[in-house]
């Protein structure tokens, strides 16, 4: 065995759910979402009173505009795809209304507290999901204090020493959940760090070791070899003595060009999305019944070569599995490209669909490799994730997603 493929079984495996940035992010932005749903419902006896003293249609479109961007952050945060342009609408639209107010309530007389201020730190909170941290820090200011001014506006300095007092509320509670969301962030960036440094230094001291192990058996081959054949031939006075070192040496040449130099570290090669997308449709070439290839958004993300040969391989064995198994050319097969995050670059998902047979999962031997090893451990050992769905009747979902952590938003 080569010192690649002892260094490849001696890293520990991907742990399948990491304490990572980005499922932080998730959790963060799931969290403040529900936060403002919560806040979103109780404001709807006090929204639904105070619409009956406000110029209309003005007062109406407002909250439409609002809830419309609070729903589009639910979708978001469930699907993890724009919740961070969700969330950043809803706070910029919230200082559009609060600007807007006092010619939306401007000759009516509103019992009690706006409704806009229950919202205040729901847009608070709603800027910290992916604002940058400083915008976030001056927002959860400008937001508390816009809404006293314009609340002494319109009440025209009556009631300064309320609005004051709702002014700092907000504001302290759109401090606290700004703090808590950085902390998480920063603890889950440190945690980062310190796997990466972890695993590199594994990696090295990994390396080192197999280094020195090959040294020493090249040592060892030299004293119990090469050592051996020169006092062989040393002594040699006869022509059998003679024959025999001459043997020897040969073989003792035949073990020393048949030692593996020691590999020495070198930063791995990476490759594009593309340039994967383009190897799986070249390698699919030769398999009987062809799927339709589509791709799904943008594909920017850049992989580690190793990375795309075991997806190509993993994306590959499903094909064949699907021709060989699924059904003749009746069966409609695809294979779907897509990245992961709001721009495609945090990583890529491939699907590997068809409308076959199917068969059940939990059924399959354990000594067909073709599914265990040459797609789920293959993407596992790489980083990844497989996903294998299959119903006997109605067809196979294979998916496979690199790398395993949630998908950024």
């Amino acid at each position: 065995m080569s010192s690649a493929e002892q260094l490849a079984g001696a890293l520990p495996p991907a742990p399948r759910h990491p304490l990572t940035q980005a499922r932080i992010e998730t959790m963060v932005s799931r969290a403040i979402v529900l936060f403002g749903v919560v806040f979103g419902v109780l404001v709807v006896p006090t929204l639904i009173a105070q619409q009956q003293e406000l110029a209309q249609p003005f007062g109406w479109l407002q909250v439409g505009a609002l809830c419309a961007c609070m729903a589009w952050a639910v979708v978001g945060a469930i699907s993890q795809r724009g919740v961070g342009a969700a969330t950043t609408a809803f706070a910029l639209l919230y200082l559009v209304v609060l600007l807007l107010w006092p010619a939306t309530a401007a000759g009516t007389t509103v019992d009690g507290i706006p409704w806009l201020w229950t919202l205040c730190t729901v847009a608070s909170a709603y800027a910290t999901v992916r604002m940058r941290p400083w915008m976030a820090a001056v927002y959860v200011v400008l937001a508390p204090t816009l809404f006293g001014l314009v609340m002494v506006c319109v009440t025209g300095g009556r009631e300064w020493k309320l609005a004051l007092l709702d002014a700092l509320y907000a504001a302290i509670v759109g401090a606290v959940i700004f703090t808590i969301a950085s902390l998480l962030r920063n603890a889950a960036a440190a945690v980062d760090a310190a796997q990466r440094a972890a695993l590199e230094g594994y990696e090295r001291g990994v390396r080192e070791h197999l280094g020195e192990a090959e040294r020493v058996e090249v040592d060892a081959l030299v004293h119990d070899s090469v050592l051996t054949t020169l006092l062989a031939a040393a002594g040699a006075r006869t022509p059998e003595a003679k024959l025999l070192a001459a043997r020897m040496a040969e073989d003792a040449l035949g073990h020393l060009s048949s030692m593996k130099p020691v590999p020495t570290p070198v930063p791995e090669p990476v490759t594009d999305a593309w340039s994967l997308v383009a190897g799986i449709r070249s390698a699919s070439a030769t398999i009987p019944h062809q799927p339709r290839f589509h791709s799904h958004g943008p594909l920017t993300a850049t992989l580690p070569t190793s990375v795309a040969e075991a997806l190509t391989a993993a994306t590959v064995q499903a094909m064949m599995n699907s021709s060989q198994h699924a059904g003749g050319p009746d069966v409609t097969r695809s294979v779907t490209f897509a990245g992961i995050g709001e721009d495609g670059a945090a990583g890529v998902r491939i699907q590997i669909v068809d409308n076959g047979v199917g068969f059940d999962v939990e059924q399959v031997a354990p000594r067909r490799l073709g599914l265990a090893t040459s797609i789920i451990q293959r993407v596992e050992v790489a980083g990844g994730a497989a996903r294998v769905e299959s119903t006997p009747g109605a067809g196979t979902t294979i998916t496979l997603t690199w790398p395993t952590r949630e998908g950024r938003s």
